[in-house]
């Protein structure tokens, strides 16, 4: 059995992205090590420290929303690419600073990229991911965001005292430029590929084309575990932050400033890379078994993301309660330092000092423990909450919905970075801050578990609605063939109005005809859309024999020596097969053409049956009219939102022709309703003269019966002086007016091409 069900085309595109997620949340981490060292080299207070990260996260979430809104609109991978160049730029201004503004706005313009890189990022992972397996995959992904937050804490931290603490940026924004290149020639999968629902589309290889609008806006606000998630992700990222952005600053501020200066900043990064450790492994467990739960139950997600997160609680305050200030002369008792220690004894000097502190510290054994599963279970609502939104949003709202998640946690991160000053100076200290934000975990539990409770309703609309599209499209994409098809007829149609007369013309149109059918052939044969294959088969097999036969007539016509009656036998040929043309079969439009034709044949027959039953010439009217409108209706149907900027030459044709049958057809049921209109009247005028529509019925009888005319009949039966006599004479007479006056059509070629 495969260990996924990820298709192989999706692979590369997968590793192009998780490679630019994972330069990029490098990025967010790399200035935490330097935070002293910039302080001392600009001369800014503690409370400053994390100020150019709070920046650069708040300026993330502020644009994160654009990006996404404009990736679920345009072409993502544009997005993406614009975004990523934006915040390469960015770290490249930080690789130069040399003030603490300039600082500021390097970090602020790279924010400005990372925005798009992350909720773009995910939601391009996400259509390549089936949706029972979201968890796990984004489990992975937290893995590598642990690993490269580490990481780009340890470049600043090993390759910044050496070099600087500006080389480290430059470094990575050299790899981004040469990921974001290679993003270039990287195809990305479909939206939508991930979704169940929508296999049969990915099977055929259609795409699916639903996009957002502006309205989807307020759709994706206002869904319940969308809310309820971003609440959660505004409490739940407190802690997560205070810990990745100061624990390494208060263990070397606070617990570890008695060490040696060459190693202080090394082991407390290692130190608090320690205490974050069983993040990877926790990521790997609940990824997983997030997965395993969905498939019982959909609520399991959500529900396994509150138990880790409720059990986070009072292990995080634990592994605080833990720490002690570590006293220089204990731990050199068993280590010895020397007056200086070279560069290359460091990592050496560091591993000796760890063991010291968990031998005479007791309590760093306890906080190791303590640490290790909070951060395993911390992981749990990471892992899920990113499976959770893809599960009840529309794969056209994964981006923006993703930007409003990414919005919600950059926003509680950075108001957590600018308020933590105030809060150190509130609270006497660093130390007494991070506890208290531990307890923001409480909150977004409360919001996990009201999340739990609308993600299955939801997911079975977004379910329902899927289905619906991916049918839709299907019928859209057969009716596109089927219009191509249309078109080839018509131009066969078209061409036997050349046969005779301009010889390229007619074999360009059947040549054009057959490119189209080959066409639809092969589309309906790769797509087993067996219906539309046999019949552009036959079609094309038709064109084929209609086009060799009158080559040879052409061919016989074209020889030097021929009589004159051989050649009038062959131009009766050329009308015959002229005539085998017109009687292939018409286009839809003109079909519609034919059915218009039959509606004005309506009218003919009433204007025959005046002069001897009135009544079923009124009738007669009436069926022209049902006609007439739904000519019309037809027409309107296939003219709505077609935007002629956007037609070919050949589709601009067809265009303005199906605009003069619609503005035919309207002309003619405005006249035939007013003709309807007219007669009625003269049936009122009749009523008058005593004649009922009951006498018009029983004496129409008789017209038909005998072949007299309407007007002796009634005449002879209500004409009881001359004066009644010539009153309904002129009644009469207006019926012929009203037929004299109706619009008359005059029968025409249609043509288009």
């Amino acid at each position: 059995m495969p260990l996924t069900n990820i298709q192989k085309k999706n692979i590369i595109p997968i590793i192009i992205v998780t490679v630019l997620l994972f330069i990029s949340w490098a990025c967010t981490t790399m200035l935490i090590p330097s935070y002293g060292i910039i302080g001392h080299e600009f001369g800014i207070p503690e409370g400053w420290f994390a100020l150019p990260d709070a920046f650069f996260i708040l300026i993330s979430a502020a644009f994160a929303l654009f990006w996404g809104y404009f990736a679920d609109k345009v072409d993502r991978i544009k997005v993406l690419m614009a975004g990523g160049f934006c915040w390469t730029f960015g770290m490249l201004l930080t690789s130069f600073s040399d003030s603490y503004e300039y600082l500021l706005l390097s970090r602020a313009i790279s924010g400005a990229g990372l925005g798009c890189v992350l909720p773009i990022g995910y939601s391009v992972i996400a259509d390549a991911i089936p949706a029972d397996e979201r968890s796990g995959w984004f489990g992975v992904l937290a893995i590598l965001s642990s690993i490269s937050n580490a990481s780009g804490q340890a470049l600043s931290s090993f390759l910044g005292p050496i070099t600087s603490w500006r080389f480290p940026f430059l470094l990575l924004s050299i790899i981004s430029f040469v990921v974001i290149f290679i993003l270039f020639f990287a195809k990305m999968p479909h939206k939508g590929e991930g979704e169940g629902e929508l296999l049969e589309l990915n099977e055929m290889h259609l795409e699916y084309c639903y996009k957002i609008s502006k309205k989807d806006l307020k759709k994706i606000v206002i869904k319940k575990t969308n809310k309820r998630l971003i609440f959660q992700g505004f409490f739940a990222i407190v802690p997560g932050t205070v810990l990745v952005y100061y624990l390494t600053t208060l263990l070397r501020e606070y617990f570890f400033y008695n060490l040696p200066e060459k190693i202080i900043i090394q082991t407390s990064t290692v130190f608090a890379g320690l205490i974050g450790a069983g993040y990877i492994l926790g990521s790997l467990i609940f990824s997983r078994l997030g997965d395993m739960l969905f498939k019982r139950n959909k609520k399991n997600r959500a529900r396994l993301a509150t138990f880790c997160m409720v059990i986070s609680i009072p292990l995080a305050l634990g592994m605080f309660f833990s720490l002690q200030v570590i006293d220089y002369d204990v731990i050199n008792a068993s280590i010895n330092y020397p007056p200086i220690i070279a560069n290359e004894e460091v990592g050496k000097y560091i591993i000796l000092t760890l063991g010291a502190i968990f031998n005479s510290y007791p309590s760093y054994i306890a906080c190791i423990f303590f640490a290790l599963f909070a951060s395993i279970l911390s992981a749990g609502p990471v892992a899920n909450k990113h499976a959770v939104m893809l599960d009840v949003n529309m794969p056209e709202h994964k981006g923006t919905a993703a930007s409003l998640f990414n919005l919600s946690e950059q926003v509680g991160k950075g108001l957590t970075l600018l308020l933590t000053s105030w809060l150190i100076f509130l609270l006497a200290n660093m130390y007494h801050m991070m506890i208290i934000a531990m307890f923001f975990w409480v909150p977004g539990s409360i919001y996990w578990i009201l999340a739990s409770r609308s993600v299955i309703g939801e997911m079975d609309v977004k379910s329902k609605i899927l289905s619906e599209r991916s049918q839709n499209t299907l019928l859209d994409h057969i009716f596109a063939l089927e219009v191509e098809m249309d078109k080839a007829i018509q131009k066969v149609q078209d061409s036997k109005y050349y046969i005779d007369t301009d010889e390229k013309k007619f074999f360009r149109l059947l040549d054009e005809s057959l490119k189209i059918f080959k066409q639809c052939e092969r589309i309906g044969e790769s797509r087993s859309i067996t219906n539309i294959e046999k019949r552009a088969a036959g079609m094309r097999s038709r064109v084929i024999s209609i086009k060799n036969d009158v080559r040879k007539i052409y061919r016989e016509l074209k020889k030097d020596k021929i009589s004159a009656e051989e050649k009038e036998l062959l131009k009766e040929q050329l009308i015959r097969a002229r005539d085998k043309i017109s009687i292939w079969g018409r286009s839809t439009l003109g079909e519609l053409q034919t059915y218009s034709e039959s509606g004005y044949l309506k009218i003919v027959e009433a204007r025959i049956l005046r002069n001897r039953d009135l009544i079923n010439s009124l009738s007669k009217v009436n069926e022209a009219i049902v006609i007439y409108h739904r000519i019309k209706h037809l027409l309107s149907e296939r003219l709505e939102g077609i935007e002629k900027s956007k037609l070919s030459k050949e589709e601009t044709k067809i265009y303005k022709k199906e605009m003069d049958l619609f503005e035919k057809s309207k002309r003619a049921l405005n006249a035939t309703v007013r003709l309807k209109d007219e007669i009625h009247n003269v049936f009122k005028q009749l009523q008058d003269k005593g004649i009922r529509t009951e006498d018009l019925m029983k004496i129409s009888e008789l017209t038909l019966e005998y072949q007299v005319n309407l007007y002796d009949i009634l005449a002879d039966t209500f004409g009881q002086d001359n004066k009644t006599k010539k009153a309904i004479k002129e009644i009469l007479n207006t019926i012929d007016k009203i037929f004299e006056n109706y619009d008359q059509w005059k029968e025409e070629d249609f043509k288009i091409f």
